[in-house]
């Protein structure tokens, strides 16, 4: 993947800003983690599933308040010298008080000491084009959008089908999705670094129409990489079967793909706020390298 490896006693400095701490998450921390996540996203925060795994890699960092920890944001290396911005999180109570300016600044503090060890890196992250807060605080340091998706979720049908699943591929049956392969809520580079990762941590696909990737921090979603099949309720029962029969799912649909919404609608493929017009609402974004120089001066 990468010959730079992050190492959480490179560049980590435990840091104090009034009654603030902020320091490396602990295995000690799981149940305050746990209190941020009942506060996200009406309790269905995905971050209890993956605490555990990220407490264990660099750079997982916490706000401690008084003794409780009230913060976090993670730091990730992805393929293709990717720094990934991921987690950030302020319980509720705490919410607009500066806490998630004040992870963003020290993040970016431990990722441009990063960068000066590993000049190619870069830094990237995505989110929710009405996460308005987000979109504001590192729009104003310096994050474009460079990409976005469309995520829409479909409610499980009964059948479900066990799909071909394919071990010996290449880059190029990615090459229908332009610049970035959506990963869930993670995307790679289209480069051939990305390749070990993908096939580490997701599956492709092959049904008798078509072949899509699935994969995803914790939620698996389905990545169509070629347009939908016009004859798309036979792909139903494969998408199914790696959800189980019944069970709510989502999918990712490249930019590229959108003249296919009005047929993915028709099979019950929906956005989450049940917008009427289609939207692309999920945002990848990148910061331009004079915005990283400028905060190294």
């Amino acid at each position: 993947m990468n010959n730079f490896k992050l190492k959480a006693d490179t560049v980590f400095v435990p840091a104090i800003n009034g009654e603030c701490v902020i320091r490396l998450a602990e295995p000690g921390d799981r149940k305050d983690l746990i209190s941020i996540s009942r506060t996200i996203w009406e309790g269905h925060d995905y971050l209890p599933q993956i605490m555990d795994k990220w407490i264990s890699e660099p750079y997982f960092i916490v706000c401690e308040f008084r003794g409780r920890v009230i913060a976090c944001l993670k730091l990730s290396l992805l393929p293709d010298n990717v720094l990934w911005f991921e987690g950030l999180r302020v319980h509720g109570r705490f919410q607009g008080k500066g806490i998630a300016t004040l992870m963003n600044r020290f993040a970016m503090g431990i990722a441009v000491e990063l960068k000066k060890l590993n000049p190619p890196l870069s830094f990237e992250f995505c989110t929710y084009y009405k996460n308005a807060e987000s979109l504001h605080l590192t729009q104003k340091v310096g994050f474009e959008v460079v990409q976005n998706c469309y995520q829409l979720d479909k409610r499980g049908v009964r059948d479900t089908k066990k799909p071909k699943i394919l071990k010996d591929y290449d880059m190029s049956i990615f090459s229908a999705l332009g610049d970035f392969i959506p990963l869930g809520w993670q995307a790679l580079h289209n480069a051939p670094a990305s390749l070990a990762f993908i096939r580490k941590h997701a599956v492709v696909f092959q049904t008798p129409q078509s072949i899509y990737l699935l994969g995803g921090v914790i939620d698996k979603h389905i990545t169509f990489l070629t347009p939908p099949p016009a004859d798309l309720k036979p792909e139903l029962a494969f998408y199914q079967h790696f959800h189980g029969s019944r069970r709510k799912y989502g999918i990712v649909l490249s930019p590229r793909f959108v003249s296919s919404l009005p047929l993915l609608s028709k099979h019950g493929f929906n956005f989450w706020d049940e917008e009427k017009e289609p939207v692309a609402n999920m945002y990848v974004l990148k910061m331009a390298e004079d915005r990283i120089s400028a905060l190294d001066q």
